[in-house]
């Protein structure tokens, strides 16, 4: 009787951010920023790095065209948007194919996001640019002079981080 009842016990794997299994990326590079497209993973880093992966195990190396770190991306729903030094920003609608575009600054550029209807960048010297395509980038009015290192879109607004305790709101 236990027998049959051992045998027909399922087993639950736990849920996801339970249990962490590493994976080889393939490089030493940091990796700084990771987003997920519906079909695959891209991951960028220092030195230029890109990676892909349709499951997050088995990674391919791309050619960002740059050497610069790459820290911040995004996916809008038709492309990847990524951020880095230099004021650096590179756009690809498959992940493998990376356009440089011109940001209209050189401070480096740490944090990106998409909105539905824009992207929302962040970066050194109270940096924050925006843009509803990827290409063309507006430069908008912090009101700090902090560095700014983190954005994010909540629905409703955009919300930003940065040194000293500094959070704004738009």
């Amino acid at each position: 009787m236990l027998s049959r009842l051992l045998k027909s016990a399922r087993v639950v794997p736990p849920p996801p951010g339970v249990r962490w299994a590493a994976q080889t990326s393939g490089t030493t590079a940091d990796l700084r920023g990771i987003a997920w497209s519906g079909t695959q993973f891209c991951v960028v880093g220092d030195d230029g790095t890109i990676l892909t992966s349709p499951d997050g195990i088995t990674w391919t190396s791309r050619t960002s065209g740059t050497t610069v770190a790459l820290r911040g991306i995004a996916w809008s729903g038709t492309q990847f948007c990524v951020v880095g030094s230099a004021g650096t920003i590179l756009t690809s609608s498959d992940g493998i194919t990376w356009t440089s575009r011109t940001s209209g600054t050189t401070v480096t550029l740490l944090g990106i996001t998409w909105s539905g209807t824009q992207f929302c960048v962040v970066g050194f010297a109270d940096t924050i640019l925006t843009s509803p395509d990827g290409i063309t980038w507006t430069s908008r009015t912090s009101g700090t002079t902090a560095d700014l290192t983190a954005v994010t879109w909540s629905g409703t607004q955009f919300c930003v981080v940065g040194e000293d305790g500094t959070i704004l709101t738009s």
